[in-house]
């Protein structure tokens, strides 16, 4: 005796269905279906996931869905690179946004770590998740850990990995210095010679990890090139450009400059007034207006960009995906990929 399904009898999904197979009520899932309000985002994703797998068309309703309000907690945008994640959030949320999340900005004193953790702990009562791009000290790592109890928490850039962390989103950065001590290594030759590395902070996290990884590549494939005692310039312009001053007053013979962090064309013009342009490596990151202009007359040598509008955009499809409010989600690699960039390829920036 054969089986006969009839297709044209298959039972079509009730809100009654969803509430059974997510637990809640069916008031719940009316008011969702329906963007009456009163649900917690938590209930609310699991109602659409619910949805989704019992085969509700939810595109009927999902635009109308009650918009997640995110907040971004970054360093100050007076550094090019925060500006630009700031500016790639922004425009995530003037663009097609189906997934109805917005995210606003908020900034925290850099060499106040305290002051960062207070600043989790007031968001995380305040948003419906957090993305944070903070250094890896234990106020900051403690305040990400309380908020991951209440709401998804996104590390950005710099990551918190005792945090309970939902995702991290970011490059790797022992690769990046691995890649920026390369590039060093062969653009000096077989000669070598002394190399200034500048850092913003020996706590973030990620500082630390590339010039792990400039070392290291150094020492495995470029044994002539010597690395200076390493500086920290605080995340601070003017800073950077002394103690590139104080560098080469005192070792006439460097002929290398990586600079992690922030204060590329103060250095720059350092260089052009001691006369020492033409003679030293200069190697930094994130690309900008400016150090495309530094690229083009060839100031720079190379600058290795991480892409701050492809990291703000995964780390949305990240909440979103948690928040059910996307129907299609690859799980990006593990890292956000990085570029170089030299003279030749340095694209026009606006």
């Amino acid at each position: 005796m054969g089986f006969h399904h009839n297709h044209g009898m298959a039972k079509k999904t009730s809100l009654e269905d969803i509430a059974k197979a997510a637990n809640v009520s069916i008031a719940t899932v009316d008011r969702v279906v329906n963007q009456r309000g009163g649900v917690s985002p938590k209930s609310e994703a699991k109602v659409l996931d619910w949805a989704a797998r019992l085969n509700l068309d939810r595109k009927i309703f999902r635009t109308s869905l009650k918009s997640l309000r995110i907040a971004v907690l970054i360093p100050p945008v007076d550094n090019p690179f925060f500006a630009a994640v700031r500016d790639a959030f922004v425009a995530l949320d003037g663009s097609s946004n189906t997934a109805q999340i917005r995210s606003y900005i908020h900034t925290f004193d850099p060499v106040n770590m305290r002051d960062a953790a207070r600043k989790i702990d007031q968001l995380s009562l305040e948003y419906d998740g957090i993305i944070v791009c903070c250094p890896d000290h234990p106020d900051t790592s403690a305040a990400a850990t309380r908020a991951s109890l209440r709401i998804p928490v996104v590390t950005l850039v710099n990551d918190l990995p005792r945090s309970g962390r939902l995702a991290y989103v970011g490059p790797d950065n022992r690769q990046i210095g691995r890649v920026a001590g390369e590039l060093m290594g062969r653009f000096l030759g077989p000669q070598g010679g002394k190399v200034l590395v500048m850092l913003g902070h020996h706590r973030i996290s990620g500082h630390q990890d590339r010039e792990m990884g400039f070392r290291s590549i150094t020492r495995e494939r470029f044994p002539n090139v010597e690395i200076l005692d390493i500086a920290e310039s605080d995340e601070d312009s003017t800073r950077a450009a002394q103690i590139a001053q104080h560098a080469l007053h005192n070792e006439l013979d460097i002929r290398g400059i990586y600079n992690v962090s922030a204060g590329n064309y103060q250095i720059a013009q350092t260089l052009i007034k001691l006369g020492r342009s033409e003679e030293i490596v200069f190697i930094t990151h994130e690309l900008t207006t400016k150090r495309c202009e530094l690229l083009k007359i060839g100031l720079l040598d190379a600058v290795i960009d991480q892409n701050p509008r492809m990291e703000a955009r995964h780390a949305i499809d990240v909440l979103a995906h948690h928040f059910k409010r996307t129907e299609a989600y690859q799980v990006p690699d593990p890292f956000t990929p990085f570029e170089i960039f030299l003279r030749e390829n340095c694209p026009d920036l606006v």
